[in-house]
């Protein structure tokens, strides 16, 4: 039976999701903050960390840095209220298996733990996958920016591309209408999903 560690400040949140891994058959524990987490981490060893990234004192990122650096085969998911671009960024480039934007469906929370589980967190992107959305290669290769190279701001993606900053706009307005999403963070979650599923 795999371990999974939550941590989570909302109480609320953090209830419900324990009691749903556990009734899933994961042996689940959790931890109201990161220092809270990282001493159960210190006791014992979980298959997968679900963090959220903003909680008291220390953050959902110092927590990943201490199971990247003591722990580097661990999956992490994140779950987020406050998501950014940058934040799904140097996720996705620090390894973490998967970024949830906080309201999200239990379904795809299962979903997302069974495949962290089965799974090497070192999944390779396949960016012919996007074929299935129908994004085009400009799009493409905005994604890759993005994603690969860490580049955030529509100045510098439209001179990489040479193109104007307003079809750096369009072009994200096309693909949060394809993955249905409406801001840059969620984007990057469902592109990144589409990638390695």
């Amino acid at each position: 039976m795999p371990d999974i560690l939550i941590a989570e400040d909302e109480d609320i949140l953090r209830r419900n999701l324990t009691y749903i891994l556990n009734s899933s058959g994961y042996a689940t524990m959790s931890a109201r903050s990161t220092v809270d987490a990282m001493e159960l981490l210190k006791k014992k060893e979980f298959d997968l960390v679900i963090t959220d990234l903003v909680m008291p004192v220390k953050g959902g990122s110092e927590l990943i840095k201490y199971i990247l650096d003591y722990h580097p085969d661990m999956a992490v998911i994140i779950i987020t209220a406050y998501p950014s671009t940058d934040s799904a960024i140097h996720a996705v480039k620090s390894g973490v298996f998967d970024y949830f934007t906080k309201p999200f469906k239990t379904e795809d929370m299962l979903s997302a733990v069974k495949k962290a589980l089965e799974r090497n967190k070192e999944v390779p992107f396949i960016w012919e996958r996007l074929a299935t959305h129908n994004v085009t290669k400009r799009e493409t290769g905005l994604l890759k920016l993005v994603i690969e190279d860490g580049i955030a701001e529509n100045k510098e993606i439209a001179d990489k591309l040479s193109i104007k900053v307003t079809t750096v706009k369009q072009h994200f307005e096309n693909l949060y209408n394809k993955f249905g999403t409406n801001n840059r963070a969620s984007l990057i979650s469902a592109v990144i999903k589409a990638l390695r599923n």
